[in-house]
């Protein structure tokens, strides 16, 4: 039903026209009706309808005034305005402000009326359906461009732009203006694990998507800030900082932009957030710098209180010190040790630090810490999806600690558990999760059997033949369906062109992507978007 309104200052005309045709039978409503153009204004500023029936001449406000006033508000809102013998001025102004059609009143007929009325109905049937396509429309480039943008901002953080052409290009697809001062990242943690026990596994994209929402909110009013997810608990903020701001005042908008969103976070979560802010770099190929700066930065939280918001810049003194200690040493060969699988070598050196810590002079229980948490930190890398549970598990009990003796059997009781865990899977297994997850983090850039087996430290055909008898299929085969299932996903869920597919799941060539998209399911990309679509 389209609803009406008839406004004149005659009641006997209103009720004429409201008697002339049977409305809800032709699919009409009379929504309203006013005595003059100010009272019908007014009652339309709150209940709009599809369709005026206006007299010309009326007291306070006449039509053509009422037609320009809703015009301003109700744009779509049609009108027949009805006019006497000597009003053929009037007539044309109306016209001219967009009336639909007039009648004079002393010759409207039923028949006449209703045509027009349906007339007018079929173009308020048409526009919606074009508000329909449009808004349709609107949806899925949205979708596109968080996509196009979230994949822009990682690539960015991981330092895999490598020219200015690439940049621009990515940045055109995105539709990303990006000013040409400096950039600083800020790293988002959820502080304890309580938040997360709130929420069962099935909910926790919930909660991230809620979180994205409040950091995207804001980033709105800041301009040139995008968050991004980059793990469950982890976010990114890449803030793209005005070229008229010098380094001090683009770290006062920084801190500034992360007290902003940690309050939101509070406000409309309760849950408290760590934050890490980089120094600002000057080019985007420094953006990974500035990236891993973050990163550095937030591995230190569990040394500071809950919302503490950690610099770069005060921490960096701190790493120059300890730059040079055996203990960083041997957290570096921790470090390799574990990215090798070398588990009897991580117990050797674990057993280093605890003596090295041992022996360690330190001035607070917070030095010790600022040890400790990157070495619990490297520990759970092993844990896959249950990292960040397992990490704040142990961080939690460390937080309890009293004395530089309780320390010291908290990291022993830490080795205890990363032994027992660990054991429950063979070295293989382990190798080849590994693997599979690099794949998985990566399948959207050039990933090969030799970087994988690069990372891994192993050779390529080693790891081509273990990967063979640990998963039953060969290490190329895995990561084409990788790619493929996204491509699907992509094919089904957005409007992206088949080349920008491609390119989003690591395939720079169109041509070689719709061939192996063939060979794997059996049509081209194309006839497969075009069939799930129908």
């Amino acid at each position: 039903m389209y609803k009406v309104m008839i406004v004149d200052d005659e009641m006997l005309a209103r009720v004429g026209i409201k008697s002339l045709i049977r409305w809800e039978d032709n699919g009409f409503i009379v929504a309203g009706e006013a005595e003059n153009g100010k009272k019908a204004y007014e009652w339309l500023i709150e209940n709009p309808v599809d369709i005026v029936i206006t007299d010309i001449k009326m007291p306070i406000m006449n039509g053509i005034e009422l037609i320009c006033n809703v015009r301003e508000i109700h744009p779509e809102i049609k009108f027949i305005v009805l006019s006497s013998f000597d009003d053929y001025e009037y007539v044309r102004e109306a016209l001219k402000n967009g009336a639909e059609d007039y009648f004079i009143k002393l010759q409207m007929e039923p028949d006449k009326l209703l045509d027009q009325l349906k007339k007018i109905a079929e173009k308020l049937d048409h526009e919606n359906v074009e508000k329909k396509q449009t808004s349709e429309n609107n949806r899925i480039r949205n979708k596109e461009l968080v996509l196009l943008r979230e994949k822009l901002l990682k690539d960015l953080a991981y330092g895999w732009i490598h020219t200015e052409s690439e940049y621009l290009q990515r940045t055109r697809e995105a539709e990303l203006d990006l000013p040409t001062g400096f950039k600083i990242s800020l790293m988002f943690h959820t502080d304890g694990m309580e938040v997360y026990e709130r929420y069962g596994d099935d909910e926790v994209h919930l909660l991230n998507y809620a979180i994205l929402n409040i950091l995207n909110e804001i980033s709105s009013e800041y301009k040139n800030s995008f968050p991004v997810s980059t793990h469950p608990k982890e976010f990114l903020v890449l803030y793209f900082v005005n070229p008229n701001l010098d380094i001090e005042q683009t770290l006062e908008q920084a801190y500034h932009l992360a007290d902003t969103m940690k309050f939101a976070l509070k406000k409309y979560l309760n849950f408290s957030v760590s934050i890490a802010v980089s120094e600002p770099v000057q080019t985007f190929l420094d953006i990974k710098h500035s990236y891993k700066q973050a990163t550095e930065a937030l591995s230190l939280r569990y040394a500071y209180s809950d919302g503490s918001t950690i610099s770069y810049r005060d921490i960096k003194s701190l790493n120059r010190t300890l730059e040079s200690t055996e203990i960083t040493k041997e957290i570096r060969n921790l470090e390799l040790s574990l990215n090798r699988y070398e588990d009897n070598n991580v117990i050797k050196v674990m057993g280093n630090i605890r003596r090295l810590l041992g022996n360690l002079n330190v001035h607070s229980l917070d030095s010790l810490k600022v040890y400790c948490a990157p070495i619990a930190f490297l520990l759970a890398s092993r844990w896959g999806e249950d990292a960040s549970v397992w990490m704040d598990t142990h961080l939690k009990l460390m937080d309890k600690c009293n004395t530089k003796s309780d320390m010291m059997k908290w990291l022993e009781r830490l080795q205890e558990a990363w032994v027992e865990g660990t054991g429950s899977l063979s070295d293989n297994s382990r190798l080849i999760n590994s693997a599979m997850r690099f794949i998985i983090r990566n399948y959207s850039n050039s990933v090969t059997l030799e970087s994988v087996a690069e990372f891994l430290q192993l050779s390529p055909s080693y790891l081509s033949n273990l990967f063979k008898k640990e998963t039953g299929q060969n290490f190329i085969d895995y990561l084409t369906n990788i790619r493929i299932e996204q491509s699907k996903k992509l094919l089904r869920t957005t409007e992206l062109k088949i080349y920008e597919i491609g390119h989003m799941v690591g395939y720079e060539n169109e041509h070689y992507f719709s061939r192996v998209f063939k060979k794997v399911v059996g049509c081209s990309p194309f006839h497969y978007k075009t069939d799930t679509r129908i």
